[in-house]
């Protein structure tokens, strides 16, 4: 880990608050963008303690853009491992159901056979990646250490800020020394967590449902467990009798382990013994060396302003969500992605005044749905975790109830493959956003359907070459020009450049790839989501061109 022994600079174009998983993303994000940054955290390094276990597809489609995607890939479960998803009584007692995903290398296949169909291998160049998030923040940490205009310090606390209106006056605190620096920056981003002391003294409430349930965290290493049960390989076990219930998550070739176990209410997360918990729902003794416990609530809230001023929220300063489908720490690197393109646009000057406010105004409705789905899926798991022994017992009752539990839990497959929620994110109704007057699709948490209608995701599709469609793109603006005979475009060019707009034309001859995007000329966010489709240059482009950056 680099941490720079220099003194920090006075001005910072961008100074960002928290060094998780979102912070790194947003500093990584600007680092690749060209844009100066500084990154404070207060703890002395990364937090080793494995968090999130699911990197979402859109999330790796964005960390392939800095090359890091194999590398946290290959640090999660292994490739040729299925991924498959249990739902059991406990270790030693019954499966009730089962989810049985296809290896990352399978994927990898289909793709070099070509061809797009309406599965969810198409839907993106990934599946969920298993891989904790301690392991992720490595990968981005060592991106960023490579990163000359990116200065990411630990042991470092904000003790306060000023917006004085053209820039943000704040005051950092070296916690070894206590030697207090006065820094300058352009923007603050709020990436410190669910306790954000920005978001306090920005007066910025949360509104939702706090407190779902408590949690305990026991990460432990026992290379022998696998041999002490009859399930095999699971990228998650969730223990369903009472006394164990949580997930169990699998992080590299069933050697390492999470137990999330729920706690009952009144009940102390001091009190549990880690050893015995885990024994417990196994069902058997064997060698395990705990790693780390650490405590955690489950929650569904969303603050009421994401900016304000100068200062912007981004990631669980913005949300909290149960970690019931996957969706806290993605939802936030998607706010850094969102976030980062507008202040690249501000900090160069193409920016138009209602930008940044689009930030809120594009992420807000996503995080409340995120954050509500997060809870469905919490409230319905738990739901089929109240039974004991029972669950286990021969006879005609205990037989109804766990085909009743079975039929149930096939009904909550988007707990563990949500592409719809991933990917079919939408901003409807986006004043950055040109509509075409084309109808919203349905928003399925379980099924996306790929549209390149403006407002939402460009959809991925492999190329005749091999390569994928992102990988042809820039980093700004892109410009598709579909199809055999597509229109000039030069006078989308020339307003563009008139507005400073970065702008890279990309020609695609490719029929199924005109076919998914549904016209000749598609203009591609820098955040990968669509802002225009016709198949002409419309009458006004410059109207367009100042649409889309929000002036």
């Amino acid at each position: 880990m680099v941490n720079n022994p220099a003194p920090m600079q006075d001005e910072y174009p961008v100074l960002i608050v928290g060094g998780g998983s979102v912070g790194l993303s947003l500093a990584a994000e600007l680092g690749w963008r060209g844009i100066r940054c500084l990154l404070v955290e207060e703890r002395d390094g990364l937090n080793d303690h494995p968090r999130a276990n699911a990197v979402a597809n859109r999330t790796m489609e964005y960390y392939r853009r800095w090359g890091i995607d194999q590398v946290i890939t290959d640090a999660g479960i292994p490739p040729n491992l299925p991924a498959e998803y249990l739902w059991v009584t406990s270790l030693h007692g019954r499966e009730i159901h089962r989810v049985s995903l296809p290896p990352f290398d399978q994927l990898v296949a289909t793709r070099k056979a070509g061809g797009y169909a309406e599965d969810e291998h198409s839907w993106s160049p990934y599946l969920k990646t298993i891989t904790g998030q301690n392991e992720v923040e490595l990968a981005i940490l060592d991106y960023i250490n490579r990163c000359d205009n990116v200065d990411a310090r630990f042991g470092q606390r904000l003790r306060d800020f000023e917006d004085l209106g053209d820039r943000v006056r704040c005051r950092v605190e070296n916690l070894a020394s206590g030697d207090i620096e006065t820094v300058e920056t352009q923007y603050l981003a709020a990436c410190d967590g669910g306790r954000s002391a920005i978001r306090h003294q920005l007066g910025i409430e949360y509104s939702g449902t706090a407190g779902l349930a408590s949690f305990v965290s026991i990460y432990f290493r026992a290379p022998d467990m696998i041999k002490r049960h009859t399930f095999g390989h699971g990228n998650i076990f969730f223990p369903m009798h009472r006394d164990h219930r949580g997930f169990l998550l699998t992080w590299d070739n069933d050697r390492t382990y999470t137990y999330h176990l729920v706690l009952d209410e009144e009940q102390e997360w001091q009190e549990i013994d880690p050893k015995r918990a885990i024994t417990a729902v196994v069902g058997a003794e064997f060698d395990i060396d705990v790693l780390s416990v650490q405590p955690w609530t489950a929650h569904a809230l969303v603050a009421n302003e994401y900016v304000k001023g100068r200062v912007a929220l981004v990631g669980d300063a913005a949300h909290l969500f149960s970690p019931t489908g996957g969706f806290g720490m993605n939802t936030g690197v998607s706010d850094a992605i969102d976030l980062a393109w507008k202040l690249q646009a501000l900090l160069e000057g193409w920016a138009g005044p209602r930008l940044l406010g689009s930030y809120t105004r594009e992420r807000k409705p996503v995080g409340e749905r995120n954050t509500r789905e997060a809870a469905d899926c919490f409230h319905r798991l738990f739901a089929v975790m109240q039974n004991g022994n029972e669950l286990d017992a021969e006879g005609a009752e205990s037989d109804a109830l766990r085909t009743q539990l079975a039929a149930e839990l096939k009904d909550q497959e988007k707990l563990v493959a949500s592409s719809g929620t991933l990917l079919g994110y939408r901003y409807e109704g986006s004043d950055i956003i040109v509509p075409d007057g084309t109808p919203e699709p349905a928003d399925d948490a379980r099924r996306y359907i790929p549209v390149a209608r403006p407002g939402h995701r460009a959809p991925h599709v492999w190329l005749e070459d091999g390569a994928a469609l992102y990988d042809r793109f820039g980093q700004g603006f892109n410009l598709l020009q579909l199809g055999v005979t597509p229109p000039d475009v030069s006078r989308f060019v020339d307003a563009a450049k008139a507005a400073s707009l970065p702008l890279t034309v990309v020609r695609i001859d490719d029929a199924l790839v005109a076919e998914v995007y549904a016209a000749q000329l598609v203009l591609v966010r820098p955040d990968l989501m669509v802002a225009w489709r016709g198949d002409s240059v419309p009458p006004d482009v410059q109207a367009v061109v100042d649409r889309v950056r929000g002036a």
